[in-house]
C-alpha cells in the first residue's frame, strides 16, 4: 500500500515541484543582497530538482512509518525535502531539518504506542478526574490547551522572556503548566526520544502534551511502564552528531525551565561581552527557541579568549525563519569544533551577514551549514567578498579556507578554486564528531 501511495505521490510531486520551484526559491535564505554583481546572470547555475535517492544517505530515505519524496528542490545552499509519514506531511529545509523531523516521527510513533498501553489508559482516567480546571481537554485538545499551535514557517512566535520580564513563547509551556511541574515531566519525555521539547512541529507536540499531562496528572510521571519507545531515542539526538557538546545541551534543556535558560544564557552572554541590548535582542527573537539560544551562547561561551564572539549574536538577529536560526546555530557549532578540534581561533569577524574565524596561523576560516552549493549570485558575491577581506582586510591574511557541510557542483567548485579559496566539503563527522557518551 505504501509503495502504491509513493508512486502516485511521486508522480503528482514531478509537476507540482516545477511548478513550486520558482517560488520556494524566492523565499530562500538569502544571507547576501543581490547588488554590485561581479559576472553577468546567465553565466551563473539555476538550481533546479534534484533527485534524493542520489544525493541522500539510505538511511534517511525511508523507515518504518516514513519516506522522503524523491523530488528534492535545490535553492542554490540548502535543499527543500517533503517528508511523506502516516502522521501527515513535513518539509524540511536542509538535511539537518531532515534529520529532526525523522526522529521526531520516531517519536510520534513512540508516544502513540504508549497511549495504547493499559498504563497510559489508566492514568488518562485519573487525569480526567483532577480537579484542574480544563483537565480533560489537556488529554483531548492537548496543543491548544497548553500551547497553542506552534508556529509555521514565516509566522511569529510570541516573544521569549523571563517570568518577571514578559511572556512566553508559543513552543513554551504556560506559567501554570510549570508551576504544577507539567513541564517537567513533558521534558524528560522529549529528553527520552530524543526530541526538542520546543519543537514547532504540532503533531509532535500534540503527542507530547498529551502523554506528559496523563503522566503528570496520573500520577506516573515519566514511568519506564509507559515507555515503549521501539528504539525512537537509540538514534543521536535529534539524529544528528550527538557530539559532546550538544550531549551537555540535551542535558542543560533537561533540567532547566525556559526561565532558568534565560538566566543562563544571559550570563554567558554577558561573560563573552555582548552588550545588554544585543542579548536582550536575542532572548526575545521570536525565531529562536530556548534550544536554540542555548546552543548557540554555549559553544561561543566555551571559545574561551577568542575575540569578537558578539559579533555572532548580532549577525544571528538577522534570522527571519526558524531555520534561518538553526543556520546560525549549528555555524556556532562548527566554529566551535573547529577552535576545539583543528586549531584555536584568535578572533570572529564578520563577513556580510556571517562570520568567519581567524586562527593563529593568520588563516581565515569559514564554517558552513550547507547541502547542495551552486554556482549563483549569492555565492559569487559571498566568494567575492572574502577575497577583498583577504586582500584588503586589516588583518594579514596567509590562505582562506572554506569548510562546508554539504558539497559543491563541479562548476562552484571550479570559481572557488580560481578565486583561491581552499574548499573542504562534507567536514560534519570532522568539527563535530559523534560523542562517545
Amino acid at each position: 500500500m505504501k509503495k502504491i501511495l509513493r508512486q502516485d505521490y511521486d508522480r503528482f510531486f514531478h509537476f507540482k515541484s516545477i511548478m513550486l520551484s520558482f517560488v520556494l526559491m524566492m523565499m530562500t535564505v538569502s544571507f547576501l543582497p543581490n547588488n554590485c554583481l561581479s559576472q553577468p546572470p546567465d553565466e551563473y547555475e539555476t538550481p533546479g530538482t534534484l533527485d534524493a535517492y542520489k544525493i541522500l544517505p539510505p538511511k534517511l530515505l525511508e523507515g518504518e512509518n516514513y519516506w522522503v519524496d524523491r523530488h528534492v528542490v535545490a535553492f542554490g545552499f540548502t535543499n527543500r525535502y517533503t517528508l511523506m509519514s502516516r502522521y501527515g506531511q513535513f518539509d524540511a529545509h536542509g538535511e539537518d531539518m531532515l534529520r529532526i523531523r525523522i526522529q521526531e516521527i520516531k517519536a510520534i510513533e513512540a508516544l502513540q504506542e504508549i497511549k495504547k498501553s493499559k498504563a497510559f489508559g489508566d492514568a488518562a482516567k485519573n487525569a480526567i478526574k483532577s480537579p484542574i480546571k480544563g483537565a480533560k481537554a489537556l488529554i483531548t485538545n492537548p496543543v491548544e490547551t497548553i500551547t497553542g499551535v506552534p508556529k509555521g514557517v514565516g509566522r511569529f512566535l510570541g516573544r521569549f522572556g523571563e517570568m518577571a520580564k514578559g511572556g512566553r513563547g508559543e513552543q513554551e509551556d504556560s506559567y501554570a503548566a510549570e508551576i504544577m511541574g507539567l513541564s517537567v515531566v513533558k521534558r524528560k519525555y522529549a529528553h527520552e526520544l530524543g526530541v526538542d521539547v520546543y519543537s514547532s512541529n504540532p503533531a509532535l507536540q500534540k503527542e507530547l502534551n498529551s502523554v506528559a499531562w496523563a503522566g503528570f496528572a496520573g500520577g506516573l510521571g515519566v514511568s519506564l511502564a509507559m515507555l515503549p519507545i521501539k528504539g525512537a531515542s537509540e538514534a543521536a539526538f535529534f539524529s544528528i552528531q550527538g557530539t559532546k557538546l550538544t550531549y551537555g545541551m540535551n542535558q542543560i534543556l533537561l533540567d532547566n525551565s525556559p526561565e532558568d535558560l534565560q538566566k543562563i544564557n544571559r550570563e554567558k552572554l554577558k561573560q563573552m561581552g555582548v552588550e545588554d541590548a544585543v542579548i536582550s535582542e536575542l532572548l526575545k527573537h521570536p525565531n529562536y527557541s530556548p534550544r536554540h539560544t542555548t546552543i548557540l551562547a554555549h559553544a561561543l561561551a566555551e571559545m574561551a579568549g577568542v575575540k569578537g564572539r558578539d559579533q555572532l549574536i548580532k549577525q544571528a538577529l538577522y534570522a527571519e525563519y526558524e531555520e534561518e536560526a538553526l543556520f546560525y546555530q549549528r555555524m556556532a557549532e562548527l566554529l566551535h569544533g573547529y577552535h576545539t578540534l583543528v586549531r584555536p581561533l584568535s578572533e570572529l569577524i564578520p563577513v556580510r551577514k556571517v562570520v568567519m574565524g581567524y586562527n593563529v596561523d593568520k588563516d581565515l576560516i569559514a564554517t558552513l551549514p550547507t547541502d547542495d552549493v551552486y554556482w549563483t549570485d549569492r555565492a559569487d558575491l559571498g566568494t567575492a567578498a572574502i577575497v577583498r577581506l583577504q586582500s584588503k582586510g586589516s588583518l594579514p591574511v596567509r590562505r582562506v579556507e572554506v569548510w562546508i557541510t554539504g558539497r559543491l557542483t563541479p562548476r562552484a567548485r571550479q570559481e572557488c578554486n580560481a578565486r583561491g579559496l581552499i574548499i573542504k566539503e562534507g567536514v560534519s563527522d570532522i568539527l563535530m564528531p559523534p560523542s562517545a557518551q
